[in-house]
């Protein structure tokens, strides 16, 4: 019998027992001892040795409210503050007017990440996580009944300063932090890895087996106002770049997929 028939045969015997206090909890303490089984906590991203340190001190600069940068080829790290998180290379023409003491090195790292500050409903999931984590039943209803109502973030606050759970909460959000960045940095190093594997097995040849350099293909001023030059789709890229490097030598650049911006 498959699963569907026998929910269907299940559910309507529970039914019959749904006003019995006594024995649902003898199905309940059935199901948790006989059946029931814990899913398995999924496995913490891995990621290179030269991050770990940076891993921790992102964690730290978000739950501080910053924007972090990571350099992917030394593992640094810098945080910028609140209100001050500009494009980098506006960073670059405005370094000479930043207050004593404030020197931020991402703008010069060519190769660079950035995490943002967290959204407010990426925080409230943090503090709903580590509400549902709590055996003490009172402080977890007084944390529920905080997150329902008016100023959830204010409340919350209130009431786990005002508690023996203090250091915990940090201990949770600082665990939750850092695995949100190894995710994040997790899915950048495979899509990094990914693009790389491609360049090598895809890469752009020419006819006697050269690999030819992409930066030393001309770009003719149709491309440069084209739609498709500014589309991050690595097979629509190669496409463009073919056709650039076939017509390099022409007089007038001919393109039937340019569509103006």
């Amino acid at each position: 019998m498959n699963a569907q028939k026998l929910l269907d045969q299940i559910l309507p015997i529970l039914s019959t027992v749904k006003e019995d206090a006594v024995k649902l909890q003898k199905i309940l303490t059935f199901l948790e001892e006989e059946i029931y089984e814990e899913p398995d906590e999924p496995d913490e991203p891995e990621v290179p040795a030269k991050y770990e340190k940076a891993v921790k001190d992102i964690a730290d600069g978000l739950n501080a409210g910053f924007t972090c940068y990571l350099n992917l080829d030394t593992g640094e790290s810098d945080d910028v503050p609140p209100g001050m998180d500009f494009d980098p290379e506006e960073m670059e023409e405005m370094e000479d007017e930043l207050p004593d003491g404030i020197e931020f090195k991402y703008p010069g790292w060519e190769h660079r990440m950035v995490f943002e500050p967290l959204e407010s409903n990426e925080s409230f999931r943090i503090m709903r996580g580590f509400t549902e984590t709590l055996e003490d039943v009172k402080l977890q209803n007084r944390l529920t009944n905080a997150l329902n109502n008016r100023k959830p973030f204010a409340n919350f606050k209130f009431v786990i300063d005002n508690s023996e759970y203090r250091q915990d909460w940090f201990d949770f959000k600082q665990r939750y932090l850092e695995r949100y960045v190894k995710e994040l940095l997790s899915l950048e190093l495979q899509k990094e890895e990914s693009m790389i594997y491609r360049e090598e097995i895809n890469g752009f040849y020419d006819d006697d087996g050269n690999k030819i350099d992409h930066e030393s293909v001309p770009v003719p001023g149709l491309c440069v106002i084209c739609k498709s030059r500014y589309v991050e789709d690595w097979d629509e890229n190669l496409l463009c770049l073919m056709n650039r490097h076939d017509q390099q030598n022409e007089k007038d650049f001919i393109c039937g997929a340019f569509e103006k911006m």
